[in-house]
C-alpha cells in the first residue's frame, strides 16, 4: 500500500500590491502584504506582515519502505514506495499567484529525490506516470530542471487564481543505486529528515527567491 503523508495547510492572503523597487515599473508606494502565524497546532497557516513573497515550511522525518529507480520504466512498485506530501493551498487575495516548491534532505541519507505536482497535473494518473508525462526523459538532470529550473530559482509552478483552492503534492523517493551498499549490509533504510517548502509569488517570471 502506498505510504501517503498528508499535511493540511492553508497558504493565505496572497494580496500583491507590488513591492517597492522590486520591479522597475512598480509604484513606489506598493507592497505585498500577508499575515503570519500558526493556528490549530500547526496544521493550518495564516500569513501576515510585509514581504516580497511568502513561504510555508514543514519538517518531517520520512521513513521509506524501500528504494526504487526512476529511470527504470518497468519498475512496477514505484508508486508503492513513494512518499507523498499533500498541502491544501488557498489564494484569498485579488490577483493570480504562483506556487513553487522545494524539498531538502538535511540528514545524511543518500539518494533522496522529489517531484512537485498537483491534482490537475496528475489527471488521475499514478505518481510514476505523472512524472513520465512531465519530463522529457527520466534522468536526474531533467528532474532537477523541472523542479528548480535551469537557473535553480524557477521550475514547475502551480498557478492559483484569486479565490481558488487546490491541493499541491511533493512526491519523494530514494534512488536504489545510491543506497545499494547500505541495503545489502542493513536491509533497511534510515529515516530521512526532510524540509518541505512552498513559495508563493506574483505571476511573474523570476519572482521566486529560493
Amino acid at each position: 500500500m502506498s505510504k501517503l503523508r498528508k499535511i493540511s495547510a492553508v497558504v493565505m492572503a496572497l494580496i500583491l500590491v507590488l513591492c517597492t523597487g522590486y520591479f522597475s515599473l512598480m509604484s513606489t508606494t506598493s507592497a505585498w502584504f500577508y499575515s503570519s502565524g500558526v493556528i490549530d497546532s500547526g496544521d493550518s497557516f495564516v500569513f501576515g506582515d510585509l514581504s516580497v513573497n511568502t513561504s510555508f515550511n514543514s519538517k518531517s522525518e520520512v521513513v521509506f519502505d524501500a528504494a526504487t529507480k526512476l529511470a527504470d520504466e518497468e519498475e512496477v512498485l514505484f508508486d508503492e514506495v513513494v512518499n507523498v506530501e499533500e498541502i491544501v493551498v488557498y489564494n484569498s487575495g485579488t490577483i493570480p499567484a504562483r506556487i513553487y516548491a522545494n524539498a531538502v534532505n538535511s540528514g545524511s541519507g543518500k539518494g533522496f529525490r522529489w517531484f512537485f505536482y498537483s491534482d490537475v497535473t496528475a489527471a488521475e494518473r499514478g505518481v510514476k506516470e505523472t512524472i513520465k508525462a512531465s519530463l522529457p526523459e527520466l534522468t536526474d538532470e531533467a528532474l532537477n530542471t523541472y523542479n528548480l529550473g535551469e537557473d535553480g530559482k524557477s521550475g514547475h509552478y502551480v498557478l492559483l487564481n484569486p479565490g481558488e483552492i487546490t491541493t499541491v503534492k511533493i512526491a519523494s523517493w530514494i534512488e536504489y543505486d545510491e543506497v545499494a551498499e547500505e541495503l545489502e549490509s542493513k536491509g533497511t533504510l534510515d529515516s530521512y529528515d526532510i524540509e518541505f517548502t512552498l513559495i508563493s509569488t506574483q505571476d511573474v517570471d523570476s519572482a521566486a527567491e529560493r
